[in-house]
């Protein structure tokens, strides 16, 4: 617990984070977590009856400074001597989730700054921050992103060049493919994908392994033979043939062929 420092006659005011109170909420392009506080609101009629919480969500990130994730504001009403426990919601992404899974050792860790107005209250209505450090317990933490299901991992990572950086055109690619399925165009981006591993084709160097046995090719072939597997996947959608004349791919066909040719593509 903390405290809400006001000045007399109101005094402190006890805050803290409530044991087992975060939790993530699915959401469409971004998730919601959820963190419950508690507060001892104060017994003075000089406090009025409504206390205003404005919260900034941050995450220690090694020896720097913690790193900012959200804003979060709520105005609370209240009965004098009760206690409280507003919800705070901050909205993550996907890629925030897994960069804060990916930082920590063994149970999450957050800090919640806090700012609290009384703005009913006699005299002054603020007091200086207070500062809540969150120790989220890594069972629940895991429970909690296993509860997403599968909306965690549907973002997909595209390496994006600056100024007229060599993999431009490879990158326009792929950012056609995502135009092309969000457009429910799922052959159309599936094209898209296979010009990228054309591209790569082109200009990785890595050499083609031939008949030469598995076990005895370089590195570069068995990147070579990964990227070839992945483009004659790609190249099913244009049915040119007896054979892949009735293929049928799916959006995750689509998004896991994107997602394949933009992780080669980093090799370059």
């Amino acid at each position: 617990m903390d405290e809400l420092r006001f000045e007399e006659p109101i005094g402190s005011i006890a805050i803290g984070y409530r044991d087992n109170g975060l939790m993530l909420l699915k959401g469409l392009g971004a998730h919601t977590l959820r963190v419950q506080l508690e507060v001892k609101t104060p017994a003075s009629v000089e406090a009025g009856r409504v206390l205003t919480l404005e919260t900034d969500l941050f995450a220690p990130y090694g020896n720097a400074a913690p790193v900012w994730l959200g804003t979060s504001a709520v105005t609370v009403p209240f009965r004098p001597g009760e206690i409280v426990r507003p919800h705070m919601q901050y909205a993550l992404t996907s890629a925030q989730l897994r960069v804060l899974d990916e930082h920590r050792s063994g149970d999450l860790r957050l800090e919640v700054n806090v700012r609290a107005v009384l703005p009913q209250a006699t005299g002054y209505p603020g007091c200086p921050d207070a500062r809540l450090y969150l120790d989220v317990a890594e069972s629940r933490w895991r429970q909690q992103l296993e509860g997403l299901g599968p909306s965690l991992a549907v973002e997909m990572s595209v390496p994006f060049p600056t100024g007229d950086e060599p993999r431009q055109d490879a990158v326009g690619y792929l950012l056609q493919a995502q135009r092309r399925l969000r457009d429910d165009d799922v052959d159309g981006a599936m094209l898209e994908a296979r010009r990228t591993l054309e591209y790569i084709k082109l200009n990785s160097g890595w050499g083609w392994p031939g008949n030469k046995p598995d076990r005895d090719r370089t590195v570069d072939e068995r990147w070579s033979a990964i990227r070839k597997a992945v483009e004659d996947q790609a190249s099913g959608n244009l049915h040119k043939d007896g054979v892949t004349k009735d293929f049928s791919y799916s959006r995750t066909d689509a998004e896991t062929l994107i997602a394949m040719a933009a992780a080669l593509l980093r090799l370059l």
